[in-house]
């Protein structure tokens, strides 16, 4: 239960909001400690540091970072809809995610708010000749981190919403997912084709209820509900996978009636959300980097070098590294279907074979990169990999006439 919380919090720390409230609340709490520490200021060290110049600094905080943070929303914002519109659609999904950008916000926002409130405090006599010093060095400090992350917003905003940037975003992001489903292809538990029992029409089932995508799948929490309960239970749907109120979602064996406490339990361990997500997707992952090769290919922009370097990152993305994969299931209670290595591939390579048509770069490219796999990848997805290599040869011979190109394809192996 514990890590499934944790996985949690780490999710919602991904969200903008969360970091601006809480620069925004240590701000608030900064105000709080100067005037706790009032006591422990000498009197006249004030007129020595200048600390009556602290009024000025709160007015040029409190009136630029306002500007500023509205400026940087803007920039922000047009830089996702440029990533949407000439990239994916769904590059949102993970940019929005950017912690930089988060960082940067909730400094913003969090200097204005101190300064704002400074202000105010100020004008109320809060803060007398000692206090004055300590809100001085806090400001001072404040404006320190406003520059620091002023710089970094710059440097930022040069590949903001560009392609490399936002292929650099989606790998990362596959990369991890891909590595965890092929290290853990059953979330820890065991292969659903192991289950020895019998499920007839009458047997205990979890239906959903509600439409969405399965986004996750807690594992602990349906691991703790079966010890509790003394049960088994065998997933019938995977994450990725959109269902429709009333679809089995499970079945448990071991209880005769799932009562209504129960069955809430077990869907929230089972979230149903209208939006994929990346935590635990690895078809959707794979499937963003190739929507961009996609995009890439088509008549009215007719770049192949992306759909290249899109072959060269999906490789990357599938070659995982399983050196952590788990030898026994963590969790002997959950039945789970493992990651499918043939619609991983069919997801990611299949889509650029069909797009590149008579394109030569991008079906050597596939071929080199497929042949890679198959002699050097996961020895789950070798096979796949095999199986893809031949699909997407096959689609080139269509494609490609005889002539001098179709030559430098058959010396190139495929």
């Amino acid at each position: 239960m514990l890590r499934s919380l944790l996985r949690t919090a780490i999710q919602i720390s991904r969200r903008i909001y969360v970091r601006v409230i809480l620069y925004a609340v240590a701000s608030v709490a900064v105000l709080g400690i100067a005037i706790a520490l009032e006591p422990f200021i000498p009197e006249d060290l004030g007129f020595k540091i200048g600390a009556d110049a602290v009024d000025t600094i709160l007015q040029v905080l409190a009136s630029s970072m306002l500007a500023v943070t509205t400026f940087s929303l803007t920039i922000m914002a047009s830089g996702l809809a440029n990533a949407a519109g000439n990239w994916t659609p769904r590059s949102h999904l993970v940019l929005r995610e950017d912690t930089v950008v988060h960082t940067v916000l909730g400094t913003f926002v969090g200097s204005f708010l101190f300064a704002l409130i400074g202000i105010i405090l100020r004008a109320a006599h809060f803060f007398d000749e000692r206090g004055t010093v300590v809100l001085f060095g806090a400001t001072i400090l404040v404006a320190a981190l406003v520059v620091v992350n002023m710089i970094r917003w710059i440097v930022h905003l040069e590949g903001l919403g560009s392609l490399p940037a936002t292929l650099d975003a989606l790998e990362d992001e596959a990369r991890a997912t891909v590595a965890e489903a092929v290290a853990h292809p059953c979330h820890g538990g065991r292969d659903a084709a192991d289950w020895d029992g019998d499920w007839d029409a009458a047997g205990t089932v979890l239906r959903s209820d509600c439409h969405g995508y399965l986004q996750q799948i807690f594992e602990d929490m349906l691991q703790k509900w079966a010890d509790q309960h003394d049960a088994r239970v065998l997933l019938q749907v995977q994450v990725g996978d959109h269902v429709l109120a009333g679809t089995v979602l499970a079945r448990v064996s071991g209880v005769s009636e799932l009562g209504k406490a129960d069955a809430e339990h077990l869907r929230q361990a089972l979230p149903l959300r209208p939006l994929r997500s990346f935590d635990e997707d690895p078809i959707f992952a794979v499937t963003l980097l190739t929507e961009v090769a996609e995009k890439a290919l088509s008549p009215g922009i007719n770049d192949p070098g992306t759909a290249v370097d899109v072959v060269a990152r999906l490789a990357r993305v599938i070659a995982a590294d399983t050196s952590d994969c788990a030898d026994l299931p963590e969790r002997d209670r959950l039945y789970i279907r493992p990651l499918d290595p043939e619609r991983m591939f069919r997801a990611a390579f299949d889509p650029i074979a069909r797009e590149a048509g008579h394109c030569v770069e991008v079906h050597r490219a596939l071929a080199v990169a497929l042949d890679q796999l198959a002699e050097a990848g996961p020895g789950i997805l070798q096979t796949a990999a095999r199986d893809c290599a031949r699909r997407c040869r096959e689609r080139a011979e269509a494609a490609v006439p005889d002539g001098p190109d179709r030559d430098w394809l058959d010396r190139s192996g495929m």
